[in-house]
C-alpha cells in the first residue's frame, strides 16, 4: 500500500490552487480529472502491481485537486462591492470584532460581517472582513503619509492615547471613515499590498473618523486572554529596557509594536528573525514545559493532553494566530493524539494535514511568504535532515546543529531570495549560537512576567536572564554584520529556476536514498548553484520606477556599471527604503556605480539621500550639476557624500561618460549658468547605445530649455537630432517640453513619471496633446508602474510592469 496519504491528498490539493493562479480554464480541470481517475483505474485494476487495490484514497485525489481549484478560483474573485467606487470612497460600515492589534500607530480592528454602505445612494454591500485603522492622535492628520508597508514594518514609536475609545473581541461597533482599496505592487522587488491581505481574508481597509458601539457582548475568554497580555505587557516595560522590551514583547507575544527597527534589522541580516516570529519552536517550549509539569503533578494522560493542548492553543490566539503558529498548534495537537492513542508521530503527515487545515480557510496563504518559509522549513528538516545524517554521519552536537539548520535553510532559499533578495552568510553559523538559548530564554521570559504579575522584584531578578541573553543576541548579530561578505545580494530568482532548484534537491534526496554515495551530494550545491548564479546580461537596461510625484530611473550598461538618475518623491514616505531599494536588491543590485542628481529638489533625492544614510546599498561616486545656485539640500547632499567616503563630481554641458557601448553627454549646465529655479539648472543628459538614443530632462524650465534648443539647432545639420526616448520635463508639467523643442527632438516614446490625481495635476492635458501631435507614444508610471527599456544596440523593448 502507498504510504501517507495524507501528503498526496495535499499535493493534489496544492496543484489545484496552482491551476488556479495561473487561471486555467475549468473544462481542462475537468480533463485532467478524468484522465487521472483513468490511470487510476488502471493501474489499480489492470496492472495490479503498481497499486494496491486497497489504496481508496487515490480516488480522492482529482476531487482534491479539483477542490483546490475551485476554492482558489473563488478567492480570486473581487468582492461584488469593487465595482461601486474607484479606489477610496466614504463609507458607513457595521461589524463584529475578531481580533485587534496594537500597531506603532494605533490599532488595528479585524471586523468581519460587515454590512457597508457607500454613498451618495447608501447601497449596502455584504462584506466579509475588514481591517479598520484608527490612529493616535500624533498620526491622526498624516495617515496619508504613511506607507502600508510600513504599517507592517512596526516602528519603534510607543503609540499615544486613541481617541476613539476601547472596545473588546466580540463586539459589533459601527464605523465612519474612508474605505480604500488595496493597491498592487507597481515595482519589481515592491511589496503587493493587495495579494498581502487578500491571503489574509482582508478585503478592505478603512480609515476610521469615528467608531460607535453598536452590541456591548463580548468574548469572556478573549478578553481574560487580552487581559494577561496587557499585564504582561506591562510587566515586561517595568522590569526590562526599552529595547529588550520590545524585542522580548515581539518574541513571547507577538507584539511588535515596541520592536525597534535596529534589532529587527540585525536579526534579519543574520538570518536570526524567525526567532522574532511566534512559531513550532515557541508552541513546542510552552506545550512541552506545561505537558511536563502536569505529567509531574501526576494528572493521567487524557487530562495532561487536553489541558496542555487547550493551553497552548490559548497561547495561539493571545499572540494573533499567525500562519507559523497555526502549523505548529495542529501539528503538536497531533503529535499529543498519536501519543494518547498509542501511535507513531509522523512529521511528514502532520505537515500535510496542517497545511491542508489552513489552506482550505485560505488557499492565498500558499502565496504568502509566512506560510512558505514556515512549511518549507520543518519539510526541509523532515526529509534533507535524514540524507544528510546518512551520508556524513554527524559525530557531535555542534555538527548536528549545522546539519538541522542547512536542512531547514534548504527548502526555504529559494523563498527567502524571492521575498527578500540576499542570503545572510553565516546564518547557519549564528543559528547555531542563539538557537540553543532560545528554549531558556521562552521559559525565562514565561516566568518573569508570570511571577512579574505578582512581584515585580522578584520578575526582575528572574527576567535578568532573559535581559543577558538578548543582550547577547544583539552583540553576536553585530559583530555578524561587520564580518565581510555578511549579506550576499542574489536577487529576484525567476520561476524556472526555482523550479530546477527545486527538481535537483528531489532527485538529491532520492538518489540518497537509493545509492547512498557521498558524492551525492554535488547535486545539493549544484543546486545552490543554479539558483544564485549571476544572470548573464544583454545589453543596456534602463527602468523608470514609480515613485509617485517624483523621479528615480536605474540604468545598467551591458558591463555591469550601474547608474542612478535620481531618487526621490513628494508624496511617497520613505521612498528610498520602500521603493528603490527593493528594486535593486531584486535586480542583485547592491552598489550604485554612479547616482547622478540633476537637480536638489526634495521629489528627486529624498531616497537617495536615503539609500546614502543606510548601510544595504553602496553608492561610489555622485554627480552633480555644477551650478553656483546650491540650495540647502544641495549643500547637505555635499556633506553626506563626504561623510560617507562617496566621491563628488560635478558636470557641465560638453562632459562625457563611456562605458563600453554606452555613451552619455551631459548638454545642460553649461559653465557660469544661471537659473531662473532650482529647477531650471537641472543636468540634461544625451544617452546613445548603438542605434538607440534617448534624453533625460530632469525638471528643465524654459530658460534652460531655449538654450537647449539653441544647441541642438546649431548641430542639427551636421548630426542626426531626433530621439527614441524622451523622458519628459517636469512630471509632464505644460511649462516644459514645447511645441519648438519636441519639433526638433521628435521621440517615439516618452516617459513620465509622477503620481495618480497630484494636486499639480501632472501631467498636463496641452503637454500631452503636445506629444500626440508629434507622434509620441506616452507611457505614465501611475499608469503603468515601472517602465523597463531593454536595448541590444539595434531593438529596444519595453515593458511596463503593470499590463
Amino acid at each position: 500500500m502507498i504510504k501517507r496519504p495524507f501528503i498526496w491528498g495535499i499535493m493534489a490539493f496544492v496543484i489545484g490552487i496552482i491551476l488556479a493562479w495561473y487561471k486555467i480554464p475549468l473544462i481542462y480541470i475537468v480533463i485532467i480529472g478524468f484522465v487521472s481517475c483513468l490511470l487510476i483505474y488502471l493501474l489499480m485494476f489492470r496492472i495490479r502491481r503498481y497499486i494496491n487495490r486497497k489504496d481508496y484514497f487515490l480516488w480522492g485525489l482529482p476531487v482534491l485537486l479539483l477542490l483546490g481549484f475551485l476554492a482558489m478560483s473563488d478567492r480570486m474573485k473581487p468582492p461584488d462591492m469593487d465595482i461601486a467606487f474607484e479606489e477610496k470612497s466614504d463609507c458607513y460600515l457595521t461589524g463584529e470584532i475578531t481580533m485587534i492589534v496594537k500597531k506603532s500607530w494605533g490599532i488595528a480592528y479585524y471586523l468581519r460581517d460587515n454590512r457597508i454602505s457607500l454613498p451618495p445612494d447608501n447601497r449596502t454591500f455584504l462584506v466579509e472582513e475588514v481591517i479598520v485603522n484608527t490612529y493616535t492622535n500624533e498620526y491622526q492628520d498624516n495617515y496619508k503619509s504613511i506607507e502600508e508597508h510600513e504599517l507592517i514594518a512596526n516602528h519603534m514609536f510607543q503609540p499615544q492615547i486613541s481617541k476613539f475609545g476601547e472596545y473588546q473581541i466580540g463586539n459589533i461597533i459601527t464605523v465612519s471613515g474612508t474605505i480604500n482599496k488595496f493597491k498592487a505592487n507597481t515595482n519589481p522587488g515592491g511589496f503587493n499590498e493587495y495579494l498581502y491581505y487578500k491571503s489574509h481574508n482582508i478585503a478592505y481597509k478603512v480609515i476610521a473618523e469615528e467608531l460607535t458601539l453598536v452590541d456591548g457582548s463580548y468574548s469572556t475568554f478573549h478578553y481574560v486572554l487580552n487581559i494577561i497580555k496587557e499585564k504582561l505587557i506591562s510587566v515586561y516595560s517595568r522590569m526590562l529596557p526599552e529595547k529588550e522590551a520590545g524585542t522580548l514583547m515581539a518574541m513571547v507575544l507577538g507584539e511588535k509594536y515596541l520592536l525597534e527597527y535596529e534589532i529587527k534589522t540585525l536579526y534579519q541580516e543574520n538570518g536570526i528573525s524567525h526567532i522574532l516570529a511566534i512559531s513550532g519552536l515557541h508552541i513546542s517550549v510552552v506545550g512541552a514545559a506545561i505537558y511536563f509539569l502536569l505529567r509531574k503533578l501526576r494528572l493521567g494522560l487524557i487530562a495532561s493532553t487536553v489541558i496542555s493542548l487547550l493551553i497552548v492553543y490559548s497561547y495561539g490566539i493571545l499572540t494573533n494566530f499567525s500562519v507559523s503558529t497555526n502549523r505548529a498548534v495542529v501539528m503538536y495537537g497531533i503529535l499529543l493524539f498519536a501519543k494518547l492513542i498509542g501511535k507513531t508521530f509522523d512529521i511528514l503527515s502532520a505537515l500535510s494535514l496542517s497545511a491542508f487545515l489552513i489552506l482550505i480557510q485560505n488557499p492565498m496563504e500558499l502565496f504568502e511568504a509566512g506560510f512558505l518559509l514556515s512549511f518549507g522549513a520543518v519539510l526541509g528538516i523532515a526529509v534533507i535532515l535524514p540524507s544528510l545524517t546518512r551520508l556524513y554521519e554527524p559525530k557531535n552536537a555542534i555538527l548536528k546543529g549545522i546539519y538541522v539548520s542547512v536542512s531547514a535553510q534548504a527548502l526555504t532559499l529559494p523563498f527567502v531570495l524571492y521575498y527578500f533578495f540576499q542570503i545572510p552568510t553565516y546564518s547557519v553559523l549564528v543559528n547555531l549560537i542563539i538557537l540553543p538559548l532560545t528554549s531558556l530564554l521562552m521559559l525565562t521570559a514565561l516566568a518573569a512576567g508570570l511571577v512579574g504579575i505578582l512581584s515585580i522584584s522578584i520578575g526582575v531578578f528572574i527576567a535578568g536572564g532573559a535581559n543577558y541573553i538578548l543582550i547577547f543576541y544583539e552583540r553576536i548579530c553585530k559583530l555578524g554584520s561587520k564580518l565581510p561578505g555578511n549579506l550576499i545580494t542574489v536577487g529576484k530568482p525567476d520561476a524556472i529556476r526555482m523550479l530546477v532548484y527545486f527538481v535537483i534537491i528531489s532527485i538529491f534526496i532520492i538518489s540518497e536514498r537509493r545509492y547512498g554515495k557521498k558524492r551525492i551530494i554535488l547535486l545539493y550545491i549544484a543546486a545552490v548553484v543554479v539558483l544564485i548564479i549571476p544572470k548573464p546580461r544583454d545589453g543596456l537596461t534602463i527602468t523608470m520606477l514609480d515613485v509617485g510625484q517624483g523621479e528615480a530611473i536605474f540604468m545598467e550598461s551591458d558591463l555591469g556599471t550601474s547608474y542612478l538618475i535620481d531618487g526621490g518623491s513628494s508624496d511617497v514616505n520613505q521612498v528610498g527604503r520602500y521603493r528603490i531599494e527593493p528594486y535593486l536588491l531584486s535586480r542583485g543590485t547592491d552598489t550604485i556605480d554612479y547616482a547622478i542628481v540633476t537637480h536638489t529638489d526634495e521629489d528627486h533625492i529624498s531616497g537617495l539621500m536615503e539609500l546614502i544614510k543606510g548601510e544595504r546599498i553602496t553608492i561610489k561616486h555622485l554627480i552633480l550639476p555644477n551650478t553656483t545656485t546650491k540650495n540647502e539640500s544641495y549643500i547637505e547632499l555635499e556633506v553626506l557624500a563626504k561623510d560617507k567616503s562617496i566621491k563628488s563630481m560635478y558636470v557641465v554641458k560638453g562632459d562625457i561618460i563611456t562605458d563600453g557601448k554606452l555613451r552619455m553627454i551631459f548638454l545642460h549646465p553649461t559653465i557660469g549658468y544661471l537659473p531662473s529655479s532650482n529647477n531650471d539648472y537641472s543636468t540634461v543628459i544625451s544617452i546613445a547605445y548603438g542605434d538607440f538614443d534617448m534624453l533625460m530632462t530632469g525638471d528643465l524650465e524654459a530658460k534652460g530649455e531655449q538654450e537647449l534648443i539653441g544647441y541642438l539647432t546649431s548641430i542639427s545639420e551636421k548630426v542626426q537630432t531626433d530621439y527614441d526616448v524622451l523622458k519628459v520635463a517636469h512630471h509632464g508639467s505644460r511649462n516644459s517640453t514645447s511645441e519648438e523643442f519636441l519639433s526638433i527632438i521628435k521621440p517615439e516614446l516618452s516617459l513620465i513619471s509622477c503620481s495618480k490625481n497630484n494636486h499639480y495635476e501632472h501631467p498636463h492635458t496641452e503637454l500631452l496633446k503636445r506629444l500626440g501631435d508629434v507622434g509620441s507614444e506616452v507611457v505614465i508610471t501611475y499608469e503603468s508602474g515601472a517602465i523597463t527599456i531593454k536595448i541590444d544596440g539595434k531593438r529596444m523593448m519595453v515593458e511596463e510592469f503593470i499590463y
